[in-house]
């Protein structure tokens, strides 16, 4: 299905061809979906658990300190989003006129305020974050890791990696950690 999507986008795409592209017969489709609609929901749900998979922080801390759990938060961020970009495309482009994906996209988002959220809560508890607002700052951190993997996956923005990835983390930190 993530093929056929890719390919034809998810107007164009039929369960036919899923099915076809599966290598089974067209009602084996309707087995395991009830429409192409819940082929895409189930496909973006696996999406959203591996761009927030649990990551060794204490192997990526060793005497870097929260500079170096930034860095490796984003660059799994980065990773995963960039590896699923043609679905994360089609449900930010459906999320604009429908509701089911406008939630889905919702859910994703909140994700990553939410992870955001509590690191800034967890400096600010040590006392080693500046004194910022959580809720509003991790909100706007989300949108600036958004629009830099929207501007660079969706729209082919031919940046290098590590650069991104360096600037990103060093806005994250020098906004948030003392």
């Amino acid at each position: 299905a993530r093929a056929v999507f890719a390919q034809r986008g998810f107007a164009k795409a039929t369960a036919e061809e899923i099915s076809t592209k599966a290598g089974v017969g067209y009602g084996t489709f309707y087995l395991y979906f009830t429409d192409k609609r819940q082929a895409l929901h189930t496909i973006l749900a696996e999406v959203d658990d591996k761009l927030y998979e649990p990551i060794d922080l204490e192997k990526n801390r060793i005497g870097l300190g929260a500079l170096a759990t930034i860095r490796a938060t984003i660059t799994s961020f980065f990773d995963s989003f960039k590896e699923y970009s043609d679905i994360l495309k089609i449900c930010h482009e459906l999320s604009a006129t429908d509701p089911d994906f406008k939630a889905q996209h919702d859910k994703v988002r909140s994700r990553l305020v939410n992870r955001i959220k509590e690191h800034i809560k967890k400096g600010l508890e040590h006392g080693n974050a500046r004194n910022v607002d959580p809720e509003i700052s991790s909100i706007a951190i989300a949108g600036l890791i958004e629009t830099i993997a929207n501007e660079w996956f969706f729209n082919n923005h031919p940046w290098d990696r590590e650069k991104v990835i360096e600037t990103v983390c060093r806005l994250y930190y020098s906004a948030v950690v003392k």
